[in-house]
This record gives structure tokens, C-alpha cells and sequence, in this order.
């Protein structure tokens, strides 16, 4: 596939490089200039340098907004400036093709897909108008027969359809994405046993984590490797072989866009599998703006029929409890295309009624007071934390009960929606306002504790109220995610500090030498550990730029009784206390305490997202947790958390 002109880096990425070298430049300048002219005329030289410093907050914030667009455009970390060799893009598919394997052959076994044995899904043949044109998809104008089973996707794909593409429908529950899921294993399972040069990596990603007016397809999807799969290799799309799962889950404005994108950003030849409700996939493509998936055909999955329903439940129940479910089998015999047998028509349902009353004491005949399918399954959806929290004897958390779990998972379904659940990201749900006051009360509290021994209670009370109010205004004016040293890592940050610790101590030994003049090396010392902050930071150098400004000035007008040594040190202290209260783990820990004293999540956060993990309430994919169903996302967002 030719590369296009997104493969290549991106107008932000050269201004973010011009950026970065243009701002540590003037922060050089800016320090020979005070070298050079010295004190004489220091209150004109603050006021200068207040105009450079502004000048330099808003060369800094320029330098987040391209670091942000360059993201955002796939820019950054994707791509190599040159072509791998065949040998080095092979290895990295291998190693590809083995995490997403890793990945979901530990789902299928956590989802039981094959206890005792898979479910009798099968689907049916949908032409146009809801495929392409068979000609465009075969090459000849004769439909295609695409009717088959749940196992026989693999090969239906491989030997019926030329290019490999497919749109895969179903009603909601419908296993769509266990289907695919079985799809992406025996392609991988392929993979391996042939001797012929493997193909593309099957890589199974959700659209419902893409917002398209955010970022692009091509950057979405990079994303999604490094999230979901740990593969952060650059890697030529044309070695995977996409699976789109749920359409459907997307923003009912961005499913037209992501389709459109979709269409354009491959060739008709690309490998690619999508998922979609029936009913939004029909919507979306009878718009105005959004076509069918190009070259693709298209199968919906049937629901199950009342003897499957029988069969699975059978082999489901433990021998000696097949005497309760005498009511409820009479039932689907004798009105096999009743609301019973229909609310129970899906895997999802069946999968459901077998955790509430296959593998517990429940009694079976409960399921015959519904009179209602969308009535039976919702009480089934209902039914599950009760049934998967009931006994907690094989858990080692006894204390987490259902009426515990409940809420919490109430408040994640709403406050994540679609999205993958991660417990870093509970510091989301602070407001920017509390957090703002909050870690500006700290950081106040301690750098004007530093400023009152080094430079008098009167500069302390002064440096302590600038944070607190600079900080609330940053955090909630500029930037409310403030994000900052968190997004660097450990290195970087601690190159940065041993380089500014160094520097200080040989401008330090300068000065006692009598080489160098307090205030000049009081200048240099903060422009140097100035000039790395901007290289690494991305948007709360605001705020330090401001400290340093004060503590320029007041070192360098000689206004304190301190000495310009003290002074320095004391500002580097609290350029290092302001990044590391505004990086990620205070954030974390401030919404962790706030919202476990609210009720809405346990203490031990990642631990219970695990144990629902093990226990079948959430997926896992990658370093994320999703819903097991979005039908139960759904329904957990309606209900209350206390």
C-alpha cells in the first residue's frame, strides 16, 4: 500500500522542534544579557525581564498546543523517519501477533466461550443495499453465500471474499464481538500453521474508545496498540488486519464520520472487519454524508432457536438440578417463538441465565413470570452481580458484597461510558476547581514556608498567597487537566534534576571562588534549570515561570536580607514541590480519598476492578476494563449509587 502523506511527520511536529529550540535560546540570551549589564539598573532590568518572561509563558504554552496537535495528528511516536528492513518489520509482526493472541486467548477461556462447548451461533446472508455492489465485492454481479457458523468465519472470509472484507450485524447481544473475537484466534491460529509467509495480524480494536474530530484514524489506531496491546513499534498498516468492533457504540454523530474515514483512509483492497448494531449501521449509512463500508459484504447473526436455547441449558445445569428447569424447557417446547424463548434468543441472555440459574440454587421457574422479552432481559442483566458476588468464598475480598459492588459499578458505568475504565483516570472526576484549591493550598502552604526562612516571614506570605491563587487559576482557567511532569517519566525528570543540581553546585563553587557574582549566578542557575523544564514540560511551566520571575527579581534588586545563593536554592525547591504536587499520583490520591469518602469506589480501586474482571462483570483489553455487555453499562448507568 503506497504511503501517504500522513505517513510523513506533520507541519506541527517541525514547529513544535522549531518551538523547543527558539525558547531555551532566549533563555540563553536572556541570561548572558543580566551578566553582562549586571545590577546597576535593576528595576528597570525586572520590568524587562517581566516582558521576557510573559513573552516566554506564551512561547511555552505554544510549545504544549503543538505538542498536543502533534499527538493528535500522529505526528509523534508512530512512525520511523525511514523505512524498516523486511526483516525488522517481520520480527515486530510476530511480536504483535503474539499479544494480541495473549490478549484474547485469556478472554474466550474468562468468557467460557467453549464450557462445554460454543454456542450454535450462526448468521445469515445481507446483500445490497445494505453491502457494496457484489461486484465490487466479488468482481462479478453473482451474490455470494455467506451463511455459516460460529467456527466457519475464518474460512468464510479466507475463500468466499476476495478482499477480505466485512460488515458483521447483529441486535444488541447478539455475540458479535465473541464472534469476531473467534475470528481473530483462528486467523492467529493460521498464522502458525502454515508454511506460506503469514499475513496480516487480525488486531481487534473498539470504536467506541474514537472520537474523530479529536484524532485521526491513523492516530487512533497507533494509540490503540500502544494501550491495548503494549506495542508501541512502528508498524505499516498494511501489515494488520483490522477488526472494528461496535460501530454502534460510537456518538451517533461521529458514526458517519468514522465510517467516511474509514472509507477513505483505506483502499478497497485493505482487510477489515466491522461490527455494528443492525439498527445504527441502516441509520448510518442512509445518510446523507456516509456510505456502506467499501467492497465489503455483510452477514447478520440470527437469534438463537428455542431448542439451542434448550440444549445449552441442559448441558449447562449440574445433572441433579435438570428436574427445575422441567417448567421453563415445556415452555420453549410448546411456544418456541414465544417472548421466552425470544428473550432468551441471544448469547448474551442465554450466557446471563445460565451464571443466575444454571450455576446457583435460583429457581428456574422465576424466568416464566416475564411476560415480556425486553422485561427477562433486563431482570437477567439485573441478576448478574447479585449471581457473580453471591458466594465469595473462592475471593479473596469476603467483604466486597453485592450490595457493596453495586454502586461502585454504577458510578463507573457513568462516569466512563463507552470508554475503558482505568483507575488512573478517576482523578477525571475531580472538579478543576476543588483540586485547584486543594493542591494550591499545599503547594502555598510549603514554598511559602521555604521563602520565610530564606527571605522573611513578609516575602514567605507573599510567595505562598502568588501559589495558591496562581494555581487555582491555572488549574481551572488554563489548563483543567493540568497535565505536566506526570506525561515526562522518571528519566527525563531526573536528567533534569541532576543536571540542575550540578550546574548549581559548580555556579555555586564559582562564586565562593569570587569567579562569578552571587546575583549573576543566582540569574544562571534558574535561566539553566528554566531552559530543561521547557524541554520537558508541556503546560504547568506556566506557573513555574511565574515563581521564578519573583525570585528573580527579589535576588537580583538585592531587596531581602537573604543571600542570592538561599534565594536560589529555595526557588528550585519549589519549582521541584509545585511539579511534583501537579503531577498524576497526587491527582490520583486526592480524587481517590474524595471519592471513596463519597461511596463511590472501594480503597483498593485496581484491586476491584481485577477481582470483576475474574469474576466476568468486566473485559479486559490491554491495561483497560470495559462492561462485559454495553447492555449492562447501560442499565448500571441508570441506576442510583446510594
Amino acid at each position: 500500500m503506497a504511503r501517504s502523506r500522513s505517513d510523513f511527520r506533520g507541519w506541527s511536529w517541525w514547529a513544535l522542534v522549531a518551538a523547543s529550540v527558539l525558547v531555551p535560546s532566549c533563555g540563553v540570551a536572556l541570561a548572558v544579557f543580566f551578566v553582562i549589564e549586571g545590577r546597576e539598573s535593576a528595576d528597570q532590568w525586572a520590568s524587562i525581564l517581566s516582558f521576557f518572561v510573559t513573552v516566554l509563558v506564551a512561547a511555552t504554552a505554544l510549545i504544549g498546543w503543538l505538542r498536543q496537535r502533534a499527538e493528535t495528528a500522529g505526528d509523534l511516536g508512530t512512525l520511523d523517519v525511514a523505512e524498516p528492513e523486511a526483516d525488522v518489520v517481520a520480527a515486530r509482526v510476530e511480536r504483535l501477533a503474539a499479544k494480541v493472541e495473549q490478549v484474547w486467548k485469556a478472554e474466550e477461556l474468562r468468557q467460557r466461550l467453549l464450557d462445554p462447548e460454543p454456542l450454535p451461533v450462526s448468521w445469515r446472508t445481507v446483500g445490497p443495499p445494505i453491502s457494496d455492489h457484489w461486484r465490487v465485492i466479488g468482481g462479478n454481479n453473482t451474490p455470494i453465500d455467506l451463511d455459516g457458523n460460529l467456527d466457519d468465519l475464518y474460512l468464510t472470509v479466507r475463500t468466499k471474499l476476495p478482499k477480505a472484507r466485512l460488515v458483521a450485524l447483529g441486535e444488541p447481544g447478539a455475540g458479535k464481538t465473541s464472534l469476531v473475537m473467534r475470528f481473530v484466534l483462528a486467523c492467529l491460529a493460521a498464522r502458525e500453521q502454515t508454511d506460506a509467509p503469514a499475513g496480516p495480524v487480525p488486531v481487534m480494536l473498539k470504536l467506541s474508545t474514537w472520537t474523530p474530530s479529536v484524532q485521526t484514524l491513523r492516530a487512533w489506531i497507533y494509540a490503540r496498540l500502544r494501550e491495548d496491546y503494549d506495542f508501541d513499534e512502528p508498524l505499516p498498516l498494511d501489515h494488520l488486519l483490522l477488526v472494528l468492533d461496535g460501530l454502534d457504540e460510537m456518538a451517533e454523530p461521529d458514526r458517519e464520520t468514522a465510517l467516511t474515514a474509514i472509507n477513505a483512509a483505506f483502499s478497497a483492497d485493505f482487510p477489515l472487519i466491522l461490527t455494528s448494531r443492525t439498527s445504527e449501521y441502516l441509520a448510518t449509512i442512509d445518510s446523507r454524508r456516509a456510505d456502506v463500508l467499501t467492497a465489503a459484504a455483510a452477514i447478520e447473526i440470527k437469534p438463537l432457536d428455542a431448542a439451542a436455547v434448550r440444549d445449552y441449558l441442559t448441558i449447562t445445569t449440574k445433572p441433579s438440578r435438570l428436574p427445575e428447569w422441567a417448567s421453563v424447557f415445556a415452555e420453549l417446547t410448546a411456544d418456541p417463538d414465544g417472548e421466552l424463548a425470544g428473550g432468551l434468543s441471544t448469547p448474551l441472555a442465554i450466557s446471563l441465565a445460565r451464571v443466575a440459574y444454571a450455576e446457583r440454587a435460583a429457581n428456574p421457574d422465576h424466568l416464566l413470570t416475564f411476560t415480556n422479552r425486553r422485561d427477562l432481559e433486563a431482570h437477567l442483566l439485573a441478576e448478574l452481580v447479585p449471581s457473580l458476588y453471591s458466594d465469595v468464598s473462592e475471593h479473596a475480598r469476603a467483604s466486597w458484597r453485592a450490595d457493596d459492588v453495586r454502586p461502585w459499578f454504577s458510578f463507573l458505568a457513568r462516569h466512563f461510558r463507552a470508554r475503558g475504565i482505568s483507575w488512573p483516570d478517576l482523578s477525571d472526576v475531580v472538579p478543576p476547581l476543588v483540586y485547584g484549591l486543594i493542591i494550591g493550598l499545599l503547594a502555598g502552604l510549603f514554598t511559602g514556608t521555604a521563602f520565610s526562612l530564606a527571605a522573611g516571614p513578609s516575602t514567605g506570605v507573599m510567595v505562598g498567597a502568588t501559589m495558591i491563587v496562581a494555581i487555582w487559576t491555572y488549574t481551572v482557567v488554563i489548563d483543567p487537566e493540568l497535565s505536566s511532569l506526570e506525561q515526562i517519566g522518571r528519566r527525563p525528570l531526573t536528567i533534569w534534576a541532576a543536571t540542575s543540581g550540578l550546574f548549581s553546585v559548580i555556579l555555586w563553587y564559582l562564586t565562593a571562588q569570587g569567579d562569578l557574582a552571587p546575583d549573576h549566578a543566582v540569574g544562571i542557575t534558574l535561566v539553566a534549570s528554566l531552559w530543561f523544564l521547557v524541554m520537558l514540560c508541556r503546560s504547568l511551566i506556566a506557573l513555574q515561570i511565574a515563581i521564578l520571575d519573583f525570585g528573580i527579581v527579589i535576588a537580583l534588586t538585592g531587596s531581602p536580607a537573604a543571600s542570592p545563593q538561599a534565594l536560589a536554592v529555595t526557588a528550585l525547591i519549589a519549582i521541584i514541590v509545585a511539579s511534583i504536587l501537579a503531577a498524576a499520583l497526587p491527582h490520583f490520591f486526592i480524587a481517590h480519598v474524595l471519592l471513596f469518602a463519597m461511596g463511590r469506589v472501594p480503597w483498593r480501586v485496581g484491586a476491584f476492578l481485577e477481582d470483576g474482571y475474574r469474576r466476568g462483570v468486566l473485559r479486559k483489553v490491554g491495561g483497560l476494563y470495559y462492561f462485559r455487555h454495553d447492555l449492562l453499562r447501560e442499565q448500571l448507568a441508570e441506576r442510583p449509587t446510594a
